[in-house]
C-alpha cells in the first residue's frame, strides 16, 4: 500500500490523560485525537478520520516532571482577580516527555502534502511542545498478520495473550471549537517505547515499511468510530 511517511521531532511532548486533576499525567503514546489535531494544524482546517487514515508510532528518550502555572476557568471564562487585575492562577505538577520522535504515515494526497508547508505551528501536546518535520517521503506499507511493535496504541481488546501493556481510554477525534465533541472515547492497549519491542498478532491492522523492523497499526474511521 502506498503511503507518505512524515518524521516529526520535538524537544518535549505531553499527552494529558483525561480525568486527572491537580497532577497532569502524560500518556507515553499520543491518542488518535492528538494526531488528527496535528493534521488540522498542518492543513489549516479540520481533517476528520473519514478523509484520511493514519498510522504512527512514537518514541522518546525520557520522562520528567515540571511545575506549570495554569489559569483557572469557570463556565463564563477565566476567573478574574480584580484586586490584582489578573486572572486567577494555580501551580500544578505536569509530566512531560523529552526527546520526542513521531513516525507518521498518511495516505498520499493533499493532507500529507500539507506537512511540507504547515499552515499553523505543529505541536506534540501543549503550546510549548513545538515540533518540526525532519523528513517527508514516499513509503510502501505491507500488511502483517504478526509483527514486532513498540510505541503504539492497539484497540482493546487484543486476543494475543503475549501482549504486555497498560489499558487507557482516549478520544479518537475532536471536532473544531467551540463544541469539541469527541467522535468516540475508546480503550486502547498502550505500548510504551521505553518498554522495548514485543511481537503481537492482530489480524488486518498492522502494517510495516519494507526497510523497518517495527509495524504500526492503521486507524481509519471504521476503527475509530466503532463502539
Amino acid at each position: 500500500m502506498e503511503a507518505v511517511r512524515i518524521d516529526i521531532q520535538a524537544y518535549t511532548a505531553s499527552f494529558r490523560v483525561p480525568g486527572m486533576m491537580g497532577y497532569q499525567v502524560t500518556a507515553p503514546v499520543p491518542p488518535p485525537a492528538t494526531i488528527y489535531g496535528l493534521l488540522a494544524a498542518a492543513a489549516g482546517r479540520e481533517i476528520p478520520p473519514g478523509e484520511t487514515w493514519v498510522a504512527y508510532r512514537f518514541a522518546y528518550d525520557a520522562q520528567a516532571e515540571d511545575l506549570e502555572t495554569i489559569i483557572i476557568y469557570e463556565q463564563g471564562g477565566p476567573v478574574w482577580v480584580k484586586s490584582q487585575y489578573a486572572p486567577k492562577t494555580n501551580v500544578v505538577n505536569r509530566q512531560f516527555l523529552f526527546g520526542a520522535r513521531l513516525a507518521l504515515y498518511l495516505a498520499p494526497g493533499a493532507v500529507a502534502d500539507a506537512f511540507l508547508r504547515p499552515r499553523f505551528p505543529l505541536l506534540l501536546g501543549r503550546s510549548q511542545d513545538v515540533a518540526t518535520v525532519t523528513a517527508h517521503r514516499r513509503a510502501t506499507l505491507e500488511l502483517m498478520q504478526e509483527a514486532d511493535v513498540s510505541g503504539i496504541l492497539l484497540p482493546f481488546p487484543v486476543q494475543d495473550r503475549r501482549l504486555r501493556s497498560r489499558v487507557m481510554s482516549f478520544p479518537t477525534f475532536y471536532g473544531v471549537a467551540p463544541e469539541r465533541t469527541p467522535l468516540a472515547v475508546k480503550p486502547f492497549h498502550v505500548l510504551d517505547s521505553l518498554q522495548g519491542t514485543q511481537p503481537v498478532s492482530v489480524p488486518d491492522l498492522l502494517y510495516r515499511e519494507a526497510e523497518e523492523s517495527l509495524a504500526v497499526p492503521l486507524f481509519d474511521e471504521r476503527i475509530l468510530r466503532r463502539p
